[in-house]
């Protein structure tokens, strides 16, 4: 039996005032007197007994009365096992510990390891415990089954050795990842999924509910993974415990040397730098306290750069490299080694304060222009060379900071012997060039890779349109030529391609300002072609076909198929914005530039994966492996973002006061299910009645005055 309001348990008190007017010995009303006793003194009478209680049953019944209402009023019920699992229950603790990169910031690790430590002293013996270690991926030192299966009072041994054995690591953080995880985990123990449900002498769940607290040890870094958690419906019975850890140091600072430029890059001021100098991005946290760090190339005494940067800023310096070394004595004196490292100094949490890379150089490449003349003289020397399609793509920027572009026109019919789509990223032919093209060589170059681009710059006969119909795999391809009584406009731009995506932005996605004179019409492509450019009479201008190869290193071939010519006779193309970054978008990725920097994680070539920074040799080539950059984001996020996923965050005294609170509305619910208080009151109706009925029937009839 329990009670709702048990203070109403004093009202029981007031069964003392029946009892003690019980007690009072009631004195006559009146007195007579008699003149013979006048000259007598007055005795009191002696009471053998001072008190003696009267009419035992209606006494009770007004006792009995007092105490149902003080019964009633305390609101009683009865419990059943629902109302007390809430204390009921199986503890289990998670350790959640982070491991990741930032960790390795001075006074975290050893921090996470004393809480660590404290939580599991906190703990009883029965209590199931397991330690997770996480960074980029968690992984289960000592897991809740593996608890279940151990002695109560050897789980706390087992997991102080489990931290102990642990270290941070180079790895990137994914704090989202790694609750679900550990809710996971928690999850399946509460269903008894595991080879240890069976009911044994050392297994607490299989008769038990399990209530599980997930402490997260973490610096939660601004740069950890949290979206994972999206959309994961948190399990019953399980609770975040996020303890955030400060490190003693602050102001962060990171190095970064980016990437070299692109063929979008036609300042000529950089392709002279390249090989010379490197681009470098240094990072400062808004909780920094100096402005001024020192570059230093490793190996050097002196310092590459002295650079100000402010805290919470980004700044950007070139930095000109040191002469390369060779790589070993019997080498040539021209022949220099390719890897470089770069520190920063003057930061205290060096962590991300290196950056190693490959130095850059330029590859040389060439586009291949394949165009027939019409005449027997070569077109350079034609005296309508203006009005030819290589005229106006030669005037372009081909070479970037990364390779060396020549460009290289032909007027063979054997235009495809030799193609190599490392050497030769980009075949420009016009359309009776492209009748004579090899068609197996045109497959296997563009299946390694390559890229084609076929400009239709004038009527179309019978054999070129068959050979063109081969190259687009479109057997019902028809080409015709449009009707040229008025210019035509582009109406239709899928800027999801890649080539438009670049220009996609506001103010330079503007493609109705370009007059297309005359063009072909194309009909009949099928549905395995795209369309990246459509006129306004509804014929595409630009087709597209990909050709997709095994191998996931090698981007995909594309062959394109522009519908007019950019010569002036054609169109206003070559005279637009428009035409620059198109042509060069053509050219795509340098297949002959080693990546930049692989970052920890990233798979090699012996389908291991890449631990720690430095350099790696695969296949004989070297490469750069530096630290994720979003692991230098050390400033702390918000908790509301763990919780707005729909974590259940709560701390151990929260949580008993919502277990109290939770048991009070279940008593509440359950006391208002059974309702014995409205037959208490019934009865003590019924007692006050009966009470009232035998005081009337016991009352002396009053006496006739003389």
């Amino acid at each position: 039996m329990s009670f709702l309001a048990p203070l109403y348990f004093l009202g029981a008190l007031a069964v003392a005032g029946p009892i003690i007017f019980h007690l009072i010995r009631r004195q006559p009303r009146g007195e007579v007197e008699f003149s013979s006793l006048m000259f007598l003194d007055s005795t009191p009478p002696r009471l053998t007994r001072r008190s003696r209680l009267e009419n035992w049953p209606l006494l009770l019944l007004r006792c009995a009365a007092i105490l149902l209402l003080a019964f009633a009023f305390a609101r009683p019920f009865l419990p059943i096992s629902e109302s007390d699992s809430v204390a009921g229950v199986k503890q289990a603790v998670v350790v959640l510990i982070d491991q990741s990169a930032s960790m390795k910031r001075a006074g975290l690790w050893d921090q996470a390891k004393n809480k660590a430590m404290a939580i599991l002293d906190e703990s009883d013996d029965e209590t199931l415990l397991s330690v997770i270690a996480f960074d980029s991926e968690p992984h289960s030192v000592l897991s809740l089954d593996e608890s279940t299966r151990l002695v109560a009072d050897t789980r706390k041994t087992a997991a102080r050795e489990a931290i102990d054995a642990l270290a941070p690591t180079w790895f990137s953080t994914d704090v989202g990842k790694a609750i679900r995880y550990a809710a996971d985990q928690a999850a399946l123990l509460e269903l008894g999924d595991s080879e240890n449900a069976a009911a044994t002498p050392n297994n607490p769940i299989a008769s038990a509910a399990i209530e599980t607290r997930i402490v997260l040890l973490s610096d939660l870094q601004s740069g950890a993974g949290i979206e994972t958690l999206q959309g994961y419906e948190w399990p019953s019975r399980v609770w975040l415990d996020v303890q955030p850890l400060t490190a003693s140091t602050r102001g962060n600072v990171s190095l970064r040397v980016m990437p070299q430029r692109t063929a979008a890059d036609t300042d000529d001021s950089l392709r002279e730098a390249a090989g010379n100098a490197v681009r470098v991005q240094v990072s400062q946290a808004d909780d920094g306290e100096t402005s001024t760090f020192r570059l230093r190339f490793n190996g050097q005494d002196n310092d590459a750069a002295v650079v100000q940067v402010p805290p919470g800023q980004t700044r950007f310096f070139t930095v000109k490299l040191p002469d390369a070394a060779p790589t070993d004595a019997s080498s040539d004196k021209d022949k220099r080694s390719r890897t470089a490292t770069l520190d920063v100094f003057g930061d205290r949490d060096s962590f991300d304060n290196t950056y190693h890379f490959i130095r850059p150089s330029r590859v040389s490449q060439q586009v291949r222009f394949a165009e027939m003349s019409k005449t027997n003289a070569p077109i350079e020397a034609s005296a309508a060379a203006r009005e030819t399609l290589s005229f106006y793509a030669r005037q372009l920027p081909w070479s970037d900071a990364t390779r060396h572009v020549d460009f290289n026109l032909t007027q063979r019919d054997d235009w495809t012997d030799g193609l190599s789509a490392t050497e030769t990223p980009l075949v420009i032919a016009s359309g009776s060039s492209a009748a004579a093209a090899n068609g197996d060589a045109v497959e296997q170059y563009l299946s390694s890779g390559g890229r084609i681009l076929v400009v239709l710059d004038g009527p179309v006969d019978d054999a070129t349109g068959a050979a063109i119909a081969a190259l687009l795999k479109a057997p019902k391809l028809t080409i015709g030529e449009a009707d040229a009584e008025d210019y035509r406009l582009i109406s239709s731009v899928d800027f999801t391609s890649s080539l438009i995506a670049p220009l996609s932005d506001p103010g330079v996605n503007d493609f109705s300002n370009i007059r297309i004179w005359k063009h072909r019409q194309l009909q009949g492509l099928g549905d395995s072609l795209a369309v990246t450019l459509k006129l306004d009479d509804g014929s595409p201008l630009l087709v597209r076909r990909d050709v997709v190869n095994d191998s996931p290193e090698v981007p995909d071939g594309k062959l394109w198929v522009l519908a007019t010519g950019w010569q002036p006779a054609q169109s206003q193309f070559a005279l637009s914005t428009k035409f620059v970054p198109i042509l060069l978008g053509t050219l795509g990725p340098n297949l002959q530039l080693a990546p930049e920097s692989l970052t920890i994680g990233d798979a090699l070539a012996d389908s291991s994966i890449a631990s720690e920074p430095g350099f790696v040799e695969i296949d004989g080539e070297t490469f750069a492996v530096n630290l994720e950059p979003s692991e230098s984001e050390t400033e702390s996020f918000d908790m509301d973002r763990i919780s707005g996923f729909g974590a259940v965050i709560s701390s151990p005294l929260a949580r008993q006061q919502e277990q109290i609170a939770q048991r009070a509305l279940r008593d509440v619910e359950l006391e208002a299910k059974q309702g014995w208080w409205q037959w208490l009151i019934l009865a003590t109706l019924g007692f006050i009645a009966a009470e009232t009925l035998l005081a009337a029937k016991e009352r002396p009839a009053p006496q006739a005055e003389a």
